[in-house]
């Protein structure tokens, strides 16, 4: 029975997966963290481990490498979420043999065992057929290959493309993974193709450079490289390639390179950064509106002790109300500026100021809502709380949407209950500002 090694921090994915994969015959380990998976790795050596690519400690990366470390020919697929594409094709160029998206789908992980299992069977086969090669130059000191060796099923029905060239760059392995890539026949491959022309004009000698180079694990090997080839129509395509030289006594029989198409890969990462993309603009603006909410709660404070001095002949409350009214244009010109030059990295305005005074200031802007709804407003402020260094317009929106969100807390129709500001020292680890309420908890979705 097949040995299968699963490594995950969430318990359910655990189950579940060792349930699906036993009712498939796999004799399957598990294990909650990167450490004790390694422990049932050097202890079972399963020939297959799938592990999640981002867990408490050591990640999944981390465990690929370890992994490999141990047994270079143990497959490992990686089982990511999203917007981890990046960490995916980086594992991909640690010699993971796939990876899978969470949630797990019954055809993706079926889909990703055959390639992990193809590539354990087609390596074993390779070595036997290298092992018949080397013993067929020996004895013969001709060709490299026969022509019916060439036809040998294990090569031409793999998934992805392997292409071999003598080394006078003529094709003669093209089996049917390359023909899916190409748009080439075998026979069209062998018989009239050089094998720089598969490629861009002048990327085929820079890729024979690295073989020989060890920036990508060589010398006399590349390890996932991407590259663009090019097909008959000649489009570029995307792919993962792999090459290695066959030698014969030190001497270069041929190359062999195996390639992986990422047309897939890429459309799926294209619609991963356009989720991502449209996510970020949902958020953005959602924090634009609560920005925005928050000062015209500042404006008709301002506007309404404005309007009682004028009814009142109250001068005190005319220049309290215009305070406000100016402190929240000025506002409302910088989150603008902001706005404009979002990716910018203008530093913060850092100032010498109290904190205590921000926190008065943000509760004087909500006093007049705190009040309309019945809510206690109670200050709780370190009168010895030193000066700090911060930038006071960026505490003061922390603020500000701190204590907006705890009077929302409470449901319009609810008195009676308290947002409490308060400040305090706390000697090395410098000054603590908080704010809480008796509200209601919010939703899952709210948080």
């Amino acid at each position: 029975m097949k040995k299968l090694l699963v490594i995950d921090d969430e318990a359910s994915t655990r189950e579940l997966l060792k349930m699906s994969l036993e009712s498939d015959g796999y004799t399957v380990f598990v294990a909650e963290d990167g450490p004790k998976g390694l422990e049932i790795f050097a202890r079972e050596n399963p020939p297959v481990v799938l592990t999640d690519i981002k867990m408490p400690g050591m990640d999944g990366i981390e465990v690929l490498k370890r992994v490999k470390e141990q047994n270079p020919d143990s497959e490992v697929i990686v089982i990511t979420g999203h917007g981890e594409m990046n960490l995916a094709i980086q594992a991909l160029q640690l010699e993971a043999s796939d990876f899978i998206n969470k949630p797990i789908s019954d055809e993706g992980l079926a889909v990703a065992l055959r390639r992990a299992e193809e590539k354990i069977w087609l390596r074993e086969k390779l070595k036997e057929y290298t092992e018949d090669l080397e013993r067929v130059i020996q004895e013969t000191n001709k060709e490299l290959v026969k022509r019916h060796e060439l036809e040998h099923n294990i090569i031409q029905t793999s998934m992805d493309g392997i292409i071999a060239n003598d080394r006078q760059g003529k094709i003669i392995i093209f089996n049917e993974g390359a023909e899916r890539i190409y748009g080439y026949t075998r026979e069209e491959a062998i018989s009239k193709i050089h094998v720089t022309q598969l490629y861009p004009e002048g990327q085929a000698r820079q890729i024979k450079k690295m073989i020989y180079g060890d920036k990508y694990g060589g010398p006399g090997r590349l390890i996932n490289y991407s590259v663009e080839v090019l097909t008959q129509t000649g489009k570029l395509v995307p792919i993962l390639l792999s090459a290695t030289i066959i030698d014969d006594k030190g001497e270069e029989m041929a190359t062999v390179g195996h390639f992986k198409d990422m047309r897939e890969v890429k459309r799926l990462e294209d619609e991963l950064l356009t989720s991502e993309r449209m996510a970020t603009v949902g958020q953005t603006t959602a924090g634009i509106a609560h920005g925005v909410k928050n000062i015209l709660h500042g404006m008709k404070l301002g506007a309404f002790m404005i309007d009682t001095g004028f009814d009142k002949d109250k001068p005190e409350s005319l220049r309290k109300g215009w305070n406000l009214v100016r402190k929240n244009i000025n506002r409302v010109s910088k989150m603008t500026k902001e706005m404009l030059s979002l990716a910018s990295t203008t530093p913060l305005a850092f100032e010498v100021c109290s904190l205590n005074d921000i926190v008065e200031e943000v509760c004087e802007l909500l006093a007049g809502e705190i009040s309309r709804r019945g809510i206690n407003l109670v200050f709780e402020l370190d009168p010895l709380l030193p000066q700090v260094t911060v930038d006071p317009d960026g505490i003061h929106t922390c603020l500000l949407n701190l204590v907006t969100n705890a009077v929302e807390a409470f449901p319009e129709d609810s008195s009676g209950g308290q947002v409490t500001g308060s400040s305090r020292e706390e000697g090395e680890a410098g000054v603590h500002l908080e704010v809480r309420d008796t509200g209601e908890c919010l939703s899952e979705e709210l948080l």
